[in-house]
């Protein structure tokens, strides 16, 4: 039998295509970048104030198959997605101005891998 074909990102990772957004948070406008999108990924880079950090979300896979637990559809990114990005967005500039997180943190690295913080 032959195996299923795996989903494609939407944005591929190694496409230049991005997704830009922007938030509010204690009257500083914060924007950043989805950098990668798929029906259970997503990944997500803070532009300004700061730059240089960036960190991602998973959708198990016993949770995908819930459509309003998808990130993004044949459509583009959705609901759940676009809050998921500004959650993400949110968490890494309150990373960035000293407050603690619990979740994963990657520094960018000049040549564009990510290095765990």
């Amino acid at each position: 039998m032959p195996r299923p074909k795996r989903p494609r990102p939407l944005i591929p990772s190694k496409s230049r295509k991005t997704i830009p957004i922007s938030i509010v948070v204690d009257d500083i406008e914060v924007t950043g970048d989805i950098v990668f999108l798929n029906l259970t990924d997503l990944a997500v880079v803070i532009l300004s104030p700061v730059s240089r950090f960036g960190t991602c979300a998973h959708v198990p896979w016993f949770m995908a198959g819930y459509a309003p637990n998808q990130l993004a559809n044949e459509s583009g990114i959705t609901e759940r997605g676009t809050r998921r990005a500004n959650d993400l967005l949110k968490e890494l500039f309150q990373y960035v101005e000293g407050r603690p997180s619990g979740w994963g943190i990657c520094k960018i690295e000049a040549d564009g891998t990510w290095t765990d913080i």
